[in-house]
């Protein structure tokens, strides 16, 4: 499970730090590691599982706005803003092992080490040009092609996960019944088989080119 902060960085001294400080934590699906409102406490490195932050909007719907995977790390916000508390909520969205960092170890390593500083801000970097391309499909997809971009990406993602439809609504910041219906016809195209909670994908290639449709429900 060590090998999770392994992934993180090649600096051996820096290595042997993190994991001396580090805790070993399990959590199940639909466990939440911290919500949204509670104390920051630390840098969670996943060593497997699924783990999705969601925040949630003025209108009180819950937005699935990213994802964590073996190898990334999640917290780590609230620690380069040095914020008090979470801005936003954690859910396992697969039985989850990870080692958490308590921040202030964090933050005394990372004026230590600045590789480890460089290391979670190339993350967060890619994160924020994740949600810039995530928002300009919203803004400019209409609901099939959002469905059908969600499908691949949430497919490539974890291939064994049975994403519910209320995830792939929230990931493509619509209703439930809105991407039901979007799944029934794209079901009719003969793109995608729905099995129960599966969802098959017959035709990749057709879902990408649909994104580039502009196609009206």
């Amino acid at each position: 499970m060590l090998n999770a902060i392994a992934l993180f960085s090649h600096n051996t001294q820096l290595l042997t730090e993190l994991r001396a400080a580090a805790q070993e934590q399990s959590f199940e699906r639909s466990d939440f590691v911290y919500r949204s409102g509670d104390k920051a406490r630390g840098l969670y490195f996943v060593a497997e599982g699924l783990v999705g932050l969601s925040i949630i909007g003025p209108s009180g719907k819950e937005h699935l706005m990213r994802f964590f995977k073996a190898g990334q790390v999640f917290g780590h916000r609230a620690i380069l803003a040095n914020q008090e508390i979470y801005h936003a909520t954690t859910q396992v969205l697969e039985k989850t092992r990870v080692l958490f960092v308590p921040k202030e170890v964090v933050q005394n390593l990372m004026e230590k080490y600045p590789e480890l500083y460089r290391l979670v801000v190339q993350q967060l970097a890619q994160e924020l040009a994740n949600c810039e391309n995530q928002q300009v499909n919203v803004l400019d997809h209409q609901i099939l092609p959002r469905v059908a971009q969600a499908l691949v990406f949430l497919k490539d993602i974890r291939p064994d996960y049975r994403w519910t439809r209320t995830e792939l609504a929230n990931f493509c910041a619509s209703t439930t019944s809105t991407v039901i219906k979007a799944l029934a016809e794209i079901e009719s195209m003969g793109y995608i088989k729905q099995k129960g909670r599966d969802i098959l994908i017959l035709d990749r290639a057709a879902l990408i080119q649909m994104q580039f449709q502009g196609m009206d429900t």
